[in-house]
């Protein structure tokens, strides 16, 4: 199975949320690698920073959370795949016009549904109700 995470069910694997438990168990289930983008290293790392500026975690934390993020990802974990910019701008301004009045979806979102539906994933990881329900509308099977 090739599926796309978005960056809230990534960040929950590694700062203790309500889902990363859900999120801990997927992975396990999967036994595969994930498929991330250039979009979710930069909202990771702004997420752990968000965390420090919140006084969830402390700087160091933050920092030893990238590092275990980064060893994923030389491990296999995860992988970053490309998708050219100019597609990924196209698709998502197609997903706004379709999604966005009618559910509340919000860009970065509708960017990574993007993504994936341009990778071609056959499944979509994310914990937000929004995303997850235009992903559904545009195909995506849902996980958890």
């Amino acid at each position: 199975m090739n599926a796309y995470a978005d960056t809230g069910f990534v960040v929950s694997l590694y700062k203790l949320e309500s889902t990363s438990e859900k999120a801990a168990a997927l992975m396990k289930k999967l036994q595969s690698t994930i498929w991330i983008s250039t979009l979710s290293e930069i909202e990771l790392r702004n997420a752990f920073q968000l965390a420090v500026f919140r006084g969830e975690i402390d700087k160091h934390s933050a920092q030893l959370k990238l590092q275990l993020f980064q060893q994923d990802l030389r491990n296999g974990n995860f992988v970053v795949m490309p998708v050219s910019s100019s597609a990924m701008h196209s698709k998502t301004t197609e997903l706004i016009d379709r999604h966005s009045a009618r559910i509340g979806t919000r860009s970065l979102d509708l960017m990574h549904i993007a993504i994936a539906l341009l990778l071609k994933a056959d499944a979509f990881l994310s914990f937000d109700l929004r995303q997850r329900k235009a992903a559904k509308l545009e195909g995506l099977k849902i996980k958890p």
